[in-house]
């Protein structure tokens, strides 16, 4: 199986946290249980391998243990998120997605079948070699949005490596390579996945306090933010370890002031193209 690599650490940390969302805490053998139970449950949907579902929702429990489920299931997975509303019935038909899958705020899940089939030779290659897929758009900057798919089984190798867990929050979205990223880094390594009710500085550094996080990844734009309204100064932030920045230029003025800001936090340039994961 595609995840044996991620299931040996979930049941090694089994009362280590995994995930924390709305301040309460999930550990790896929940997330364990809970990705059994939505394979059942996406099973009993009539959900078959190779099916293309489109994942409307954001990193709250079931929304990760769908994502792992559904990969394990080695379905072709089209994460949406609210930030590109506009864009879902686009992104469904171009993905030629055959279910939905929404989870809204409180966590609750809705699965709906579409009365469509999904038959692009790409997915017919990873259907034949039994591999899960991944489909991500371009931001549309040039125009229209352009679709990506991804062979799972490439992608998350570089996954498969120990590396030290850190307590990470979970800045970027589902439905970008950077936020993917943040996602199997975390829960490869037996890290905590620490969200936010709102991407905002002040709930980043109450975070950061409350839940002693180690990397906080997130983009220029942000941390300009964070940095102007000098919120950094009300809260204990002495547990951050490495700040992670990408998605955009870094102005050479914000890269300064952080590190004044925090001199003993490294700073970590990455580059994600969602074209090649």
């Amino acid at each position: 199986m595609l995840t044996d690599f991620l299931r040996k650490v979930f049941v090694d940390l089994a009362s280590d946290d995994a995930i924390i969302w709305n301040d309460q805490v999930h550990n790896y053998k929940w997330l364990t249980d809970r990705i059994d139970y939505w394979s059942n449950e996406l099973s009993s949907a009539q959900i078959a391998p190779g099916t293309v579902v489109a994942i409307d929702g954001d990193y709250s429990p079931n929304g990760i243990a769908l994502f792992l489920a559904l990969i394990e299931r080695s379905c072709v997975l089209v994460p949406l998120t609210s930030a590109v509303k506009a864009k879902h019935a686009e992104f469904i038909g171009v993905s030629q997605g055959e279910f939905t899958i929404a989870i809204n705020d409180q966590d609750q899940v809705t699965i709906e079948r579409l009365e469509r089939q999904a038959d692009h030779e790409l997915y017919r290659k990873l259907r034949s070699e039994g591999h899960p897929g991944l489909v991500l758009f371009s931001s549309g900057s040039t125009g229209e949005s352009k679709a990506t798919v991804h062979d799972c089984v490439r992608l998350l190798k570089k996954f498969n490596k120990k590396r030290a867990p850190l307590r990470t929050i979970a800045f970027l979205l589902y439905d970008h390579i950077g936020g993917i990223n943040t996602l199997f880094h975390t829960l490869s390594s037996g890290g905590c996945l620490i969200t936010l009710p709102r991407r905002t500085p002040e709930e980043a550094l109450r975070a950061i306090e409350r839940h002693r996080v180690e990397l906080l990844p997130a983009s220029p734009t942000f941390l300009n933010l964070l940095l102007l309204g000098e919120q950094h100064e009300r809260f204990d932030l002495s547990s951050l370890k490495i700040i992670s920045y990408g998605t955009e230029p870094m102005p050479e003025i914000t890269l300064q002031k952080l590190h004044q800001v925090f001199p003993e936090v490294r700073l970590h340039q990455l580059y994600g193209l969602s074209e090649v994961g």
